[in-house]
């Protein structure tokens, strides 16, 4: 297993800021932003979009590759996020976009495909189409069966949108089958059971993949690159396809002499569980599909792309030292830091906000009809805050609570060159988020805090912790601002009465102030729905609970965790031999027997006097010290952020304090 190294080593990087030769090309080193979608327009591009790549290549990406799964074809069914290659109206922006990143010395290329019965039909209406009438296991839409003479158009649609980027001073087009779209699909034996020319033996399911790449590349100059993107392991025995499957396919394209970059990752949309897997969160491990590029790089005859988890660039240089790959695909890295690589090359690594792994802004988002985010970076949102002015006058300013939110309000205020305290009622910073990170399930989930720790006392920032936020102790640092960052409070339920020690919060239970043994039962009762309540039910199975329960009064447990981030969770859930009860309501009869109540039924169930209830999900914001302020000093400055508002997810906190030090 890849351990992290200390980021503030220095090294070379010599393999990694190395030059590379990808067909008649040269990118100036192994570091690539694959394809995905943002969702920040509705097929036709924008601004906004043209610049969140620009701002990539301008970090010192090599290979700038974009527009997760594009359609090529106008009459396919719509998948939100993705943009139309087809739509001449992309010209002045392909065109734009291609001559900005080339200014900041980077190639340019563009995902291509057509999704098959991976798309949807409800957002046009359009029908799905696939080799066969056989409906994806996560999407469930019964396929339209392609027509024979329905294929040709798809195939000169590749072609024609690789003809479209070349004139618009592209470097390249990637084609891809990845996720399980059209082109996997006839892959499958299973999938595809076709009895004309495009179905039947694997030269017949190869057919149509091998018809696109030979159209594209007979349609550009020798110089336009094509690349095409592919699992090494699907992730599922569903398709019928395996490893050796995966390899012989590649080798089969090798062969045509058209390609001249593969990009190896895993996974595909066929099932809730292998979809989990492309875009692999943080209960996968680092580098999880490195050795799947590495067997492919021995038998193909050109440059390989890893893609998955290489999260930081010691651990992409250890890659290409191993011969894992050529080139190193580091997306989720540089969204958080699309500074990454030239921060690496000049030796400053500290400086590198990292990637947290925990897909609910730059996957989930998207995978739910939204545009993206991410949790640790809110420019990716605002890219205002890409940058922070100098202020015009430097202030004392004091900021209560050393959570996310706090830590980055005193890092942006810092910058900007503001004199800045921290007061923090803890031992320690980083708030809920370091008492999160407790549970192992997701292990980097603490590196932002850690960074903002660095950031702190690289910037100057005075800390004292130990110290409760009072009227009395922020005064005393005569502050021209006060920024209160203090959190929210745990309440009880109206049923509940104070003093009843079978009831604790989350936070209890990962502090280690109750003690789970292995004759404790555990009923975590979340209304929250989110991941924390699945992420305190496995950690309680990991303490060695006899029983562990998670109810909740909503639909489902975890309800409103994507499809990504719940497919890992329920796994979790499963192999922690976790009870799940939804639609159960917990209420109370004569003072001290408590009852889950099914919703629906109406049946209730005595709970165990014993039994341990974790609440997951009750807190309201802390106020309080804000109103004192106001009543006490009515003419300072003073900012409430974060939780303290209201209790929300960490890139809401997150983004609000780079937002108040952004405007201190």
């Amino acid at each position: 297993m890849y351990k992290e190294k200390n980021v503030g080593s220095k090294t070379s990087f010599k393999n990694l800021y190395s030059p590379l030769k990808i067909g008649s090309r040269e990118v100036k080193n192994r570091i690539v932003s694959t394809a995905h979608a943002v969702g920040f327009d509705d097929g036709v591009l924008n601004e906004k979009h043209v610049r969140y790549h620009e701002r990539k290549a301008k970090g010192g990406a090599g290979l700038i590759m974009t527009f997760g799964s594009a359609s090529v074809y106008k009459e396919s069914s719509a998948s939100y996020g993705s943009v139309s290659l087809w739509n001449p109206e992309n010209e002045p922006y392909l065109k734009d976009l291609a001559e900005r990143v080339h200014a900041q010395g980077a190639l340019i290329m563009s995902q291509a495909t057509h999704m098959g019965r991976r798309g949807t039909s409800v957002v046009d209406g359009r029908p799905v189409h696939a080799p066969s009438a056989v409906p994806e296991g996560v999407h469930r839409e019964i396929p339209h069966v392609m027509r024979t003479e329905e294929i040709p158009p798809i195939v000169r649609a590749f072609a024609d949108s690789a003809v479209r980027l070349e004139r618009c001073g592209w470097d390249g087009i990637e084609i891809t089958s990845f996720g399980g779209h059209l082109i996997e699909q006839f892959w499958s034996p299973k999938i595809n059971n076709r009895t004309d020319r495009y179905g039947g033996d694997f030269e017949g399911r190869m057919r149509f993949t091998v018809e696109v790449v030979k159209a594209v590349r007979e349609a550009v100059s020798s110089n336009f690159i094509i690349g095409f993107r592919m699992a090494g392991d699907l992730h599922t025995k569903d398709l019928g396809l395996d490893e050796t499957d995966m390899l012989e396919i590649a080798k089969k394209l090798d062969s045509l002499d058209c390609i001249d970059l593969f990009n190896i990752s895993g996974g595909t949309g066929a099932t809730y569980r292998a979809q989990a897997a492309v875009v692999p969160g943080d209960t996968f491990k680092r580098g999880v599909f490195n050795h799947l590029a590495k067997r492919m790089k021995e038998q193909l005859s050109v440059p390989i792309i890893a893609a998955g988890r290489n999260l930081d660039p010691h651990q992409a240089e250890d890659a290409l030292v191993a011969e894992d790959c050529d080139l190193v695909g580091m997306t989720r890295a540089i969204i958080a830091d699309p500074d990454m690589p030239n921060l690496a090359q000049k030796g400053e690594l500290s400086k590198i906000r990292p990637c947290i792994a925990c897909n609910e802004g730059c996957i989930g988002r998207v995978y739910s009809g939204m545009s993206m985010i991410c949790t640790v970076n809110p420019a990716i949102a605002d890219d205002s805050l890409d940058d922070f002015e100098p202020a015009k006058k430097k202030r004392q300013v004091v900021v209560v609570g050393g959570g996310p939110s706090g830590m980055e309000a005193a890092r942006v205020a810092a910058i900007r060159g503001h004199n800045v305290v921290v007061l923090e009622r803890t031992g320690s910073l980083g708030g809920k988020v370091s008492t999160a990170s407790i549970a192992k399930e997701r292990p980097h989930y603490g590196r932002h805090i850690e960074w903002l720790k660095k950031e702190l006392e690289r910037l100057n920032v005075e800390v004292h912790t130990n110290t409760k936020g009072t009227i009395d102790s922020i005064l005393e640092f005569h502050p021209d601002a006060v920024v209160l960052a203090i959190g929210s409070t745990p309440i009880l339920p109206q049923e509940v009465s104070e003093g009843d020690a079978r009831f604790v919060t989350d936070i209890d239970l990962l502090n280690r102030k109750i003690n789970v043994g292995s004759d404790s039962k555990v009923l975590i009762y979340d209304r929250e729905g989110k991941y924390r309540g699945g992420s305190i039910a496995n950690f309680a199975a990991k303490e060695g609970a006899l029983k562990v329960e998670l109810a909740t009064p909503i639909w489902s447990v975890c309800e409103d965790l994507d499809e990504m981030q719940k497919a890992e969770m329920y796994r979790l859930l499963a192999k922690n031999n976790i009870k799940l009860s939804p639609n159960q309501y917990l209420s109370s009869q004569e003072g001290d027997r408590f009852f889950l109540q099914d919703i629906w039924s109406g049946d209730e169930r005595t709970l165990e006097e014993k039994e341990i209830i974790v609440l997951v999900g009750y807190e309201l914001g802390d106020n309080k010290l804000y109103e004192e302020l106001s009543s006490n000093a009515p003419k300072m400055e003073v900012q409430l952020i974060g939780d303290a508002v209201s209790p929300r997810r960490l890139s809401d906190a997150v983004s609000e304090g780079v937002r108040v030090g952004n405007v201190l």
